[in-house]
C-alpha cells in the first residue's frame, strides 16, 4: 500500500497542522461523506492509497465511528452491527476491507478505530520498483 509522493506530503502536512483527531475536529464538515449512519459514517479517504496489494486503487473509503473508540471492542453491540453491516455490504460489492490493530506502530490515527475499504482495478503489477520514500512508483 502506497500512496504517490504529492499525496503523501499533503497527507503529513495536514497531520502536522492537526491539533486532535482528524475524524473529530470541526474540518470533519469538509470531508465527502458516502453515507451516515448512527453509529458510523462512510468517507471518502482524502489521502487514500494509489497501489495496493500491486494493483492500482480506484477508491478508497474509510468507515469510521461516530464515538471515539480505539478499537472494535469498545463498541457496544449495536455499533458493530450497523458497522460490519456497512463494511459487508462494500466487501460484497469488490472492495478490500483493511484495518490496523490498535497497538500498530503503523496506524496514524491510533486513538480513533477505522477501517478502510480500498477498490482496486487491473491485474497485479508483475513488478513494481520503489525508489526512495516517499515512493516514485515503476509499474510493469
Amino acid at each position: 500500500m502506497f500512496r504517490t509522493r504529492k499525496s503523501l506530503k499533503q497527507y503529513k502536512k495536514t497531520a502536522k497542522n492537526s491539533n486532535g483527531c482528524p475524524f473529530c475536529e470541526p474540518n470533519i464538515k469538509d470531508r465527502i461523506i458516502v453515507s451516515n449512519g448512527k453509529a458510523a459514517m462512510l468517507t471518502k479517504n482524502d489521502f487514500g492509497y494509489s497501489i495496493w496489494e500491486g494493483r492500482e486503487v480506484v477508491e478508497h473509503l474509510l468507515v469510521v465511528p461516530h464515538r471515539h473508540v480505539a478499537n472494535f471492542k469498545n463498541l457496544t453491540t449495536k455499533e458493530k452491527a450497523e458497522i460490519i453491516e456497512l463494511i459487508s455490504e462494500y466487501e460484497a460489492k469488490g472492495y478490500d476491507v483493511y484495518a490496523r490493530g490498535a497497538g500498530s506502530v503503523q496506524k496514524t490515527v491510533p486513538a480513533h478505530q477505522h477501517t478502510h475499504l480500498i477498490k482496486t482495478k487491473g491485474s497485479p503489477a508483475k513488478l513494481l520498483l520503489f525508489i526512495k520514500k516517499p515512493y516514485y512508483l515503476i509499474k510493469f
